[in-house]
């Protein structure tokens, strides 16, 4: 495979992920294993390396707001009940990175699957093992593993609307498995690009 066919891949790959500065808004219906779904406002802020997200009620009202760092380095700038666990908050932010974040291209391997699907396999430095998936309608899936091959989330994106000169999934569904197992779905509210 020549290098401009890798990098054509590789882009393919990574059409779900934005370099530089955006807000997007989400709607968020959030499941968790018990079936006790709630509606909730999601905001993320990709501002540069440094990723902030937050929560807020469908009322307005900000439940949790936090800052990932490009150093990594986590700040919890407000965490009511029940999201006030340090653990929510490390998790929340390692599964905004699946959502909103490419992986590292440093170990990335990249091919087809039997029916000739594109297949771009990260592995990356914390141990983390993650397949993108593209499909021939722009839709993709990403399967993330731990070292172990283990499945513990899966991300879908569905079909893309023009928003601002880029083309964003309208609808975003994500899967947490394991002991604290959930269930996203996203529809997009809005996305602007942020002019430095």
């Amino acid at each position: 495979m020549s290098e401009s066919t890798r990098r054509k891949i590789q882009q393919k790959c990574e059409q779900n992920y934005f370099q530089g500065h955006y807000q997007f808004v989400h709607s968020i219906v959030f499941e968790p294993a018990s079936g006790q779904s709630s509606t909730l406002i999601g905001v993320t802020v990709l501002d540069g390396e440094t990723l902030k997200t937050g929560l807020l009620g469908v009322e307005g009202f900000v439940l949790f707001e936090a800052v990932l760092t490009e150093e990594k380095e986590l700040a919890v700038n407000r965490a009511l009940p029940p999201f006030d666990n340090p653990e929510f908050a490390a998790g929340l932010m390692r599964d905004v990175q699946i959502l909103f974040r490419a992986p590292s291209d440093a170990h990335l391997f990249i091919g087809t699957l039997a029916d000739g699907t594109l297949v771009c396999r990260y592995f990356q430095e914390e141990d983390q093992i993650t397949d993108i998936i593209v499909h021939e309608d722009g839709s993709s899936r990403v399967n993330v593993y731990n070292p172990g091959y283990e499945h513990i989330r899966t991300l879908i994106t569905g079909s893309r609307i023009a928003v601002n000169e880029e083309m964003i999934p309208e609808i975003i569904e994500f899967e947490a498995y394991g002991p604290r197992s959930y269930t996203l779905k996203m529809t997009l509210i809005s996305v602007d690009k942020i002019i430095q």
